[in-house]
């Protein structure tokens, strides 16, 4: 890395961050820990007050939570759409179920090693797609991640269509637990989910993020102060992929079973449309846009197998009319109590 990318000043671009990610390190975040943590207590809680479906539901939604908080970092920080999350979310359910079955990796050495292997993947993607940009960006994504699909179909070590069974959990058995419960599980997800969020958090806060964030608002500003933006494009693709690869770790363990519908474009797309949902300018909009995918696909599954043309019409009524997603309008519900308030407390 060059040192024009460390020795510049912070051009005030850059210094100021988008709507929703604030300040420096981990006090920035008052507001951060102020929301994460009432949300692990209220998580924590599943597995002890509801049923076994409900733990599972929400084990997909933290694991969706974790592909899409990733795939934020590119689109909401950066402004830059991708059609590839997708294929690092198998990347890393894939190189876990090899190195678990075929090489008799410990599970979590496997999974380790399956978040670095989605993140050179997607750096050595990024370093090529990020000579591009807008739709042709988007085209050149989309057809990576269908490249990687093939091969997963392709690949007969793998199972092919048929994919690979048995893939096993972490041994918890020095604890006294067994992972094979869905419940262990849960909380061993929530873990993974919590410390996903704070990484990604200080990461948006950190310099590269405020970097990155700059080079959304102006690039050219960017690159007149001296810094290599494409570097920190490719940075920004590659922390999308680790994310991918960390999600893609815990769903092979979940499932215990990866095929090549992992990778399909409609993957990219529900992650894609979980961040839109929930929200891009906004930390925890992806979550929460999980969060409502997940419950309502598995509601609508009940009703109907055309969930997808449902969550179409959900998708173009939430950009036409529903600016900054879920979290948007759930701020301005929040503004709008404390005016109310404020209003009846200057009465009296």
């Amino acid at each position: 890395m060059s040192s024009s990318m460390t020795d510049q000043p912070m051009p005030e671009t850059a210094s100021k961050p988008p709507p929703g990610i604030t300040g420096t390190g981990l006090s920035a975040g008052a507001g951060f820990w102020a929301i994460l943590l009432p949300v692990v207590a209220v998580l924590a809680t599943v597995p002890l007050l509801s049923g076994g479906y409900a733990t599972v539901l929400l084990i997909e939604v933290m694991i969706f939570g974790i592909l899409a908080t990733g795939l934020n970092f590119l689109l909401g920080h950066m402004g830059y759409v991708s059609f590839c999350q997708g294929a690092f979310l198998g990347c890393g359910a894939y190189f876990t179920a090899v190195a678990t079955l075929f090489w008799g990796w410990p599970v979590w050495a496997a999974m380790a090693a399956a978040v670095a292997a989605a993140g050179l993947v997607a750096l050595l993607i990024g370093m090529f797609v990020m000579r591009t940009r807008s739709i042709q960006f988007l085209l050149i994504t989309l057809a990576f991640g269908e490249m990687f699909h093939t091969a997963a179909i392709k690949v007969r070590a793998t199972g092919g269509d048929d994919g690979m069974r048995g893939i096993p959990r972490l041994d918890l058995s020095a604890l006294g637990l067994e992972a094979r419960d869905d419940s262990v599980f849960f909380v061993v997800v929530l873990v993974v989910f919590a410390a996903a969020m704070i990484a990604l958090k200080l990461l948006t806060v950190s310099r590269f993020g405020r970097i990155v964030a700059g080079i959304r608002e102006s690039e050219t500003r960017m690159r007149s102060l001296g810094y290599e933006t494409w570097g920190y494009r490719v940075a920004a693709f590659a922390v999308a992929g680790l994310f991918g690869g960390l999600a893609g770790a815990l769903w092979a363990q979940y499932a215990r079973f990866v095929n090549p519908e992992l990778m399909t474009w409609q993957i990219s797309g529900e992650a894609l449309l979980m961040v839109i949902i929930g929200g891009t300018r906004n930390f925890f909009g992806p979550f929460l846009g999980a969060l409502f995918f997940v419950l309502a696909k598995a509601w609508l599954a009940t009703v109907t197998d055309a969930y997808l043309i449902v969550f179409g019409l959900l998708f173009v009524l939430v950009v036409a009319f529903l600016e900054g997603g879920i979290s948007g309008l759930l701020g301005r519900f929040l503004r709008l109590g404390r005016r109310q308030a404020g209003r009846i407390g200057g009465e009296a």
